[in-house]
């Protein structure tokens, strides 16, 4: 099983240079990793066998072909009965009754479970898609050579005078686009992470709004109430009709009952999946108020950037930062996140110096 999710190690390598935060980074990274690796369990059918598989005496290839296609359907009687023992076991006695048109719930979602959990993984992965396209490659520029020359001081020193020079330039037009971006893809991020939950409501029938009741029966060891409350949307058995033409050019009606082993494995990762969803969302929704405190109160962007340099005094801090704006501050705090706290720390002594040494400018922008 390791196999079929070794490749998506790879995709999830630390990298010296972090374009994304922490919270970006579960979001547009790891849940695409978790994603794409229930897509590829799901796909296996050497782990997980056929998705369906239904009782028969001959042709059994094309009534699987034709029940899988076509949809198996679940009644009243099929979804509650098997459930009465508290073992959630299929009962042929429970769908040998015909079962009216009107009284039948088609499976419409099964075959599309894996399609759907690629097309998410998909939209999750696009605002850190953007983001990298967008970015350009300014971070790496910036910090990448503090991790290759981390053993050499006198290196470390000419990098620092070429960040304060940078920052010490004109460059607040193309910081603002920047941070613009960035906020861009944190909207997107939570617009994704609201439009999905709407979504899977709707793909699986109004059945994962009510995801909670059955994950608290599982937690308080209620497990029949969990599998009469999994089984309207998970059955692991179900009806299937096909017709086939008699001798005499009459239709014939045979009916089958039919496994549904996946819905095994589908019941535990929507349960999964409906618990990491909700904490990634909250998590964006947490880093977009951040994100509008610091737009809102500058004082916080003083204290967020005192503390990642370790406490440097304010006063020079303030003067370190007089001539900079909003973008600036956030591509320099950005750039402290992928340096040592120490190396940043002399980042801003340095730019302190530079700005003791030029004269306050009329008008000068501040953070």
């Amino acid at each position: 099983m390791y196999a079929a999710v070794k490749p998506l190690s790879k995709y999830l390598q630390f990298k010296s240079v972090h374009i994304y935060d922490a919270i970006f980074t579960l979001h547009s990274k790891v849940t695409v990793a978790l994603l794409l690796a229930c897509t590829f369990l799901l796909s296996s059918k050497q782990y997980f066998g056929d998705p369906i598989q239904c009782f028969g005496d001959k042709d059994m290839d094309y009534v699987h072909a034709f029940c899988w296609i076509y949809g198996a359907y679940v009644s009243d009687n099929v979804t509650v009965a098997p459930l009465r023992n508290g073992a959630g076991q299929c009962r042929p006695d429970a769908v040998s009754k015909v079962v009216p048109p009107e009284n039948r719930h088609y499976i419409t979602y099964y075959q599309w479970v894996v399609l759907v959990l690629l097309l998410e993984s998909f939209v999750f992965y696009l605002p850190a898609f953007l983001w990298k396209i967008w970015e350009g490659g300014r971070l790496k520029h910036l910090c990448d050579d503090f991790h290759k020359m981390a053993v050499c001081k006198d290196k470390s020193r000419t990098q620092i005078r070429v960040l304060v020079k940078y920052f010490s330039s004109d460059y607040k037009e193309t910081h603002f686009r920047y941070f613009v971006s960035y906020v861009f893809c944190e909207i997107l991020n939570l617009s994704i992470s609201i439009l999905n939950f709407l979504l899977l409501d709707v793909f699986f029938g109004g059945f994962w709004g009510r995801y909670r009741d059955a994950l608290l029966s599982l937690y308080n060891g209620d497990y029949n109430t969990w599998n009469i409350i999994t089984m309207e949307v998970f059955p692991k058995c179900a009806k299937c009709e096909m017709y086939k033409g008699g001798p005499s050019g009459s239709s014939n009606i045979y009916d089958y009952l039919c496994l549904l082993p996946l819905n095994i494995l589908n019941e535990k990762i929507f349960a999964f999946l409906w618990l990491w969803f909700i904490l990634v969302a909250m998590l964006v929704a947490l880093k977009f108020l951040y994100r509008l405190a610091t737009v809102l109160y500058p004082g916080m962007r003083l204290q967020l950037l005192r503390a990642r340099a370790r406490f440097m005094p304010k006063t020079h801090l303030q003067v370190a930062l007089r001539n900079c704006s909003f973008g600036d501050w956030f591509v320099l705090m950005r750039v402290g996140n992928n340096i040592s706290p120490e190396i940043f720390r002399k980042l801003l002594e340095e730019l302190y110096e530079a700005q003791s040494l030029t004269k306050i400018p009329p008008g000068a922008d501040e953070i």
